[in-house]
């Protein structure tokens, strides 16, 4: 039997099939080239049914001649949110994640995400799906014929089940906002209280039955992509901390029971229990930063032009003088809490501002700031910890980082065993719902 799973990216979209019986995994990648392009700089946009078309290739390269294929999994990019009609087309682009009008500024001197921040139990970003709705109400920018909104991977489910309304996992649901996760349901009475009209959300619903069939195989319900990429990465769970470094970072923990702690956001767990999410918004992107700086410098100088892999390979071979380290704080694109903070470098001396310091810096710095969040855990769930679950590529491509997590948290750090976490999870878990389904009825 083989189940597939599909990870609805930023940057890329990808799928794997999974032989359940050997393990054997086959990936297909493709560049998401879908981005709407705006003429304001923070309004980040992307094309729904280019995506769509862009996730049917991919699944029918992995289906195939196979007839054994038995679920899909989906996955992909939380919190952005499309509109769509009722007959559950999209009327509307993707607004991503990354969209940042909730930033801007309302009549009373209040961002839009600080303003609903004031009516819920936990605080609100831009980004979050329920804040770029809020923002396209007050600003008439809801197109008409909506009737619904829904992320990116519950729309995709829609459409290859053949479902008209959309239906979202409460690991989908929860990044929207206005989400009660120890309920498990939208908080409908703050809605309500900011004049947000509940109907728009979609239903939201556990992952464990099937919402629907593509091509004969069980499509579930989409679940978040960090915690897909928990489930891919991770075998115990209470033993481990899981950390991820792309473009940003992440550090996840697992927990079975519901526990606020202010700098985590709690999410639910496709399965049961929660993980605490700590995220930062620059992570792998700040060794880009300073390879860019790199590269710059040495075009300034020689007029030649060097390639990423040749910079990024001499950043990793500078030599380092221990005597007094440098420090930098890599919050150079500020936090979801505070978006007008930025980095710094400090502890600059006459001696140790060279270059091979400044990378050590910037690696010390990207763990540090993870580290932050690992402090604040309750020493049940800290004490319990033996290992570190690395996924993302900037660690599986860079030994020198994992040896900077290594160290800070001082705790061995194994990586992934799959490279595409995030896809492997999702479709790891459409397996175990179809299995669990399958016994029931037997």
């Amino acid at each position: 039997m083989h189940v597939v799973g599909i990870d609805i990216g930023t940057s890329s979209i990808c799928g794997v099939i999974h032989d359940i019986s050997s393990d054997f995994i086959r990936s297909v990648t493709i560049r998401n080239d879908t981005a709407v392009i705006s003429e304001n700089s923070d309004e980040k946009m992307q094309n729904p049914e280019r995506i769509l078309d862009i996730v049917i290739v991919i699944l029918n390269d992995l289906i195939g001649e196979k007839d054994d294929i038995v679920s899909i999994g989906i996955t992909g990019q939380m919190h952005g949110i499309l509109y769509t009609d009722r007959e559950g087309d999209a009327v509307s682009p993707l607004y991503t994640w990354q969209d940042g009008r909730g930033n801007r500024m309302m009549d009373n001197g209040e961002s839009y995400a600080c303003y609903l921040s004031r009516f819920t139990s936990e605080p609100l970003a831009t980004g979050y799906g329920l804040v770029t709705h809020f923002y396209n109400l007050k600003n008439h920018l809801v197109p008409a014929g909506a009737c619904r909104l829904c992320t990116i991977m519950d729309y995709v489910v829609m459409k290859l089940t053949g479902l008209k309304h959309p239906v979202t996992e409460y690991s989908n649901a929860a990044p929207l906002g206005f989400f009660d996760k120890r309920e498990l349901r939208f908080n409908y009475e703050e809605l309500l209280s900011v004049g947000i009209d509940g109907t728009f959300l979609p239903e939201a619903v556990t992952a464990s039955l099937p919402l629907g069939f593509y091509n004969g195989a069980a499509v579930y319900p989409a679940i978040g992509d960090n915690q897909a990429a928990f489930l891919g990465s991770v075998v115990n769970l209470s033993e481990a901390v899981h950390i991820t470094v792309g473009t940003s970072s992440q550090i996840s923990i697992y927990t079975p029971e519901y526990i606020a702690i202010p700098q985590f956001d709690t999410r639910p767990l496709p399965g049961g229990g929660y993980i605490l999410v700590g995220a930062e918004l620059c992570g792998g992107y700040a060794l880009t930063l300073l390879k860019n700086f790199f590269a710059e410098a040495v075009k300034a100088i020689t007029g030649e032009t060097v390639d990423d892999d040749t910079v990024y390979t001499a950043m990793m071979r500078m030599d380092i003088r221990h005597e007094v380290p440098l420090k930098v704080d890599t919050h150079f694109d500020g936090t979801r809490a505070d978006p007008t903070r930025r980095g710094s470098i400090s502890d600059i001396s006459t001696f140790n501002f060279i270059p091979g310091n400044l990378v050590d810096a910037f690696l010390t710095g990207l763990s540090d700031a993870l580290h932050a969040y690992y402090l604040h855990l309750p020493l049940s769930l800290s004490e319990t910890k033996t290992h570190i679950v690395a996924s993302g590529n900037g660690m599986r491509k860079n030994h020198r980082l994992r040896e900077a997590f290594a160290k800070g948290f001082r705790l061995p750090v194994v990586m992934s065993e799959a490279v595409e976490e995030a896809a492997f999870g999702a479709a790891v878990y459409a397996g175990k719902c179809f299995v669990t389904v399958r016994n029931d009825n037997l």
